[in-house]
């Protein structure tokens, strides 16, 4: 198993392909190769944490608080649009999952499904990014090896990079078209208040001439994991500003049934 999302480069020639592609694999790694998580130093302000005696130390997270093993289910709201993710297993491992996202945007529980997310957990906790499905879009993405999304234990001294391959295919068959390139993206705490976990994810995505970048911060509280999402997205065509979005989930707390 491998890596993690941040820097991305895909060998396709059609400008416009090669546009739409970018934004594809952007969007898909809301949420992200080098085989395993390269560590730096992160000395940003505010990544350190606050005890209940007022001793400063350094802020940790495991991976199984964010990407809980299946089943789950959860729903967040973004306006008036309601967004459902569930958790289910991959196969008979309890260490493989995946999770479906329907996008209801009248508000109701109805609505169809948008994307589908594989992820693996490998033996010493990390988990990883195995394919991505864009049901609405019909894209495919494949990682080799499988992108680390999150070591097992995040910590605020030290962010984690890591880089991997990409295939993007349009549909499941085996003559659909083939974009190839690299994912690479870093993983960093930015602050640790109570019990609540800043997150933040950076990936820098490159087609050809085309520039795509995401950043998404996640609030995320043991038990419950992300809170509140808030994506960054933006396209660019050498030095030409094609697109930006900024969206922001919020959990919404289901009543027991």
């Amino acid at each position: 198993m491998g890596g993690s999302i941040s820097l991305l480069r895909v060998n396709t020639n059609p400008t416009v392909r090669s546009i739409f592609a970018a934004s594809v694999l952007l969007g898909a790694c809301g949420v992200s190769c080098l085989v395993g998580c390269a560590t730096g130093s992160d000395s940003t302000p505010g990544s350190e944490s606050q005890s209940a005696t007022g001793q400063a130390g350094p802020a940790t997270i495991a991976a199984d608080v964010i990407y809980k093993p299946a089943p789950w289910k959860k729903t967040y709201s973004e306006g008036k649009r309601v967004i459902r993710r569930e958790a289910r297993a991959d196969g008979d491992s309890p260490n493989r999952w995946v999770i479906d996202e329907f996008d209801s945007p009248d508000g109701t529980l109805r609505g169809g499904l948008v994307r589908q997310t594989f992820l693996e957990r490998g033996a010493d906790g990390s988990i990883f990014l195995a394919e991505l499905h864009m049901v609405a879009e019909n894209k495919i993405l494949t990682f080799d090896p499988a992108l680390v999304l999150m070591p097992a234990t995040l910590s605020s001294e030290k962010a984690c990079v890591s880089t991997s391959d990409v295939t993007m295919r349009d549909g499941a068959s085996d003559a659909a078209t083939k974009s190839r390139g690299t994912a690479t993206q870093t993983t960093r705490i930015v602050r640790q208040k109570g019990d609540v976990t800043v997150v933040e994810s950076q990936m820098i995505a490159k087609f050809d001439f085309t520039t795509v970048e995401r950043t998404a911060t996640l609030d995320i509280v043991p038990g419950r994991g992300i809170v509140r999402e808030v994506q960054d997205r933006s396209v660019r065509f050498g030095l030409l500003n094609l697109s930006r979005k900024t969206s922001t989930v919020t959990l919404i707390e289901m009543p027991p049934p």
